[in-house]
């Protein structure tokens, strides 16, 4: 209805959205008998339902009242004038509904934004533009300088619901946020990494795996693997306190433990392995990308050197070739690692290093937080995606 899209231009929102009328018991003498106030309403709604938006809203809030005290008349022309009234005050809520949701992400409303948008999501659970535009303003709300944590469940909720959706093969009306299914599911994935990241870094890895490994611009995204190879070195330093605590420093390994030790230094091998291939990858993304930040750009590389010394008897050596060409090959996942060489064997009791004057290299620096993709939509006619 066209005077229903004039909506689109309130100045300001409601705190609550009218439900849907229920009308009560009406007799026919109460009708006749009210037939004045009837009227009166009806006509209260005529004069406002095609005019401003404000007027438009006091057309709804005069339309619900009517329904309410007479919608249940029993005479052919009340019952055309209740539906008639009907029909428009539920485009009218629904194109508000609509409106106030899509508002307060615009807006960066983040908290605002879930609460509106729920009230679709209430009626509609399975409304996938909906499901993609919260999540949009859920990875926004992580971005932004103060993020509300708070909104951060609801966000991995209404993600994997729409990722869920996604790849059952529904779609939603449009695809206005996202140019098509793949580059969906990649944000998707991305989303549920960032906003995992702290709470639950186990989980925030499988989802930024699945966004590495998708068809989406998040395959390309340095962060995906910046996040990655910090999640790993978590786990680095959690095996390296493990090992210290089994193998103090300087302090003798007796023969029957050996085979325990082997066991840790392998496993913390594997590791760095795994956090080279992604830190690496960053590295290869963000040469390719000519507006690529060279301050971070130098503290990624950093971090590729130290991993790939500690992996490479502390050489360099094809360094370069390496980053040019781990693009090229599968991400390496936990349980895909090579097999480390295996170390020298211990004749007598030894001290805590691998027989070659090795020791498993310590965690480098902790890297700062990596950025969020300033990219990620934020209304729902983003573009890019």
């Amino acid at each position: 209805m066209k005077n229903v899209s004039r909506l689109l231009i309130m100045a300001a929102l409601i705190a609550a959205f009218a439900l849907p009328a229920f009308a009560q018991d009406t007799t026919a003498a109460q009708c006749t008998a009210d037939a004045d106030a009837m009227n009166a309403l009806y006509q209260k709604f005529l004069a406002n339902y095609k005019g401003t938006p404000d007027q438009q809203k006091t057309a709804s809030d005069t339309g619900h009242e009517y329904l309410t005290k007479y919608g249940n008349c029993p005479d052919e022309a009340s019952k055309k004038i209740a539906t008639f009234i009907q029909n428009w005050v539920s485009k009218y809520d629904v194109a508000y509904r609509n409106y106030a949701c899509t508002d307060a992400v615009n807006k960066k409303d983040y908290a605002g934004a879930f609460q509106a948008c729920q009230v679709i999501l209430n009626a509609e659970p399975d409304n996938l533009d909906t499901l993609l535009l919260l999540s949009a303003a859920g990875l926004s709300n992580a971005a932004s300088q103060n993020p509300n944590k708070g909104l951060y469940a609801q966000t991995v909720t209404v993600s994997r619901h729409a990722a869920d959706l996604l790849e059952s093969g529904k779609t939603p009306s449009e695809w206005k946020l996202f140019p098509n299914r793949d580059e969906a599911l990649g944000f998707l994935d991305y989303t549920q990494g960032v906003v995992l990241f702290d709470s639950s870094p186990a989980d925030a890895a499988a989802a930024f795996q699945k966004a590495a490994q998708s068809n989406s611009k998040y395959k390309r995204e340095p962060s995906t693997y910046t996040y990655l190879g910090t999640i790993y070195e978590k786990e680095l330093a959690k095996l390296i306190d493990e090992y210290k605590a089994a193998f103090p420093p300087g302090q003798p390994i007796p023969d029957e433990k050996k085979a325990q030790y082997d066991q840790m230094f392998a496993q913390i091998t594997k590791v760095q392995y795994r956090i080279l291939d992604a830190y690496a990858r960053a590295a290869s993304y963000m040469n390719a990308d000519p507006k690529a930040d060279a301050a971070r750009k130098k503290a990624v590389m950093d971090k590729v050197t130290a991993y790939y010394k500690a992996t490479h008897n502390d050489k360099d050596d094809g360094l370069p070739q390496y980053v040019a060409n781990v693009t090229s090959t599968p991400l390496m996942l936990p349980g895909q690692e090579p097999t480390p060489p295996p170390t020298t064997p211990a004749t007598t009791t030894t001290t805590g290093t691998d027989g070659n004057g090795a020791k498993p290299a310590s965690t480098p620096p902790p890297a700062t937080k990596p950025p969020v993709s300033k990219s990620a939509p934020a209304t729902r006619g983003a573009t890019g995606h």
